[in-house]
């Protein structure tokens, strides 16, 4: 994701640029624009996550899977340390 910044960062200028020009040309507000750019920037972004195998949530996908295993093996292992306590 890091190495996207600077692809996503020189796209935006250059969409930015596009919209403002195209919005003057046919008159859309200030409100029609920004709504423009969003959803071309969200396409856009979503496309380059595609073309890199790079989705945020892949970034996640191990806390989601190691934090719950981790609570689990710990429980585990002090149920395991307190019956051995208890049987000595």
């Amino acid at each position: 994701l890091e190495n996207l910044q600077p692809e996503i960062k020189e796209l935006a200028q250059r969409l930015r640029y596009e919209v403002s020009v195209r919005g003057k040309q046919l008159g859309w507000s200030e409100k029609a624009a920004r709504s423009h750019f969003a959803r071309n920037m969200r396409r856009i972004v979503t496309e380059l996550y595609i073309r890199d195998n790079c989705h945020p949530f892949k970034a996640t996908l191990l806390l989601w899977v190691q934090v719950p295993m981790w609570v689990c093996v710990s429980l585990a292992l002090r149920n395991c340390s307190v019956g051995a306590l208890g049987s000595a």
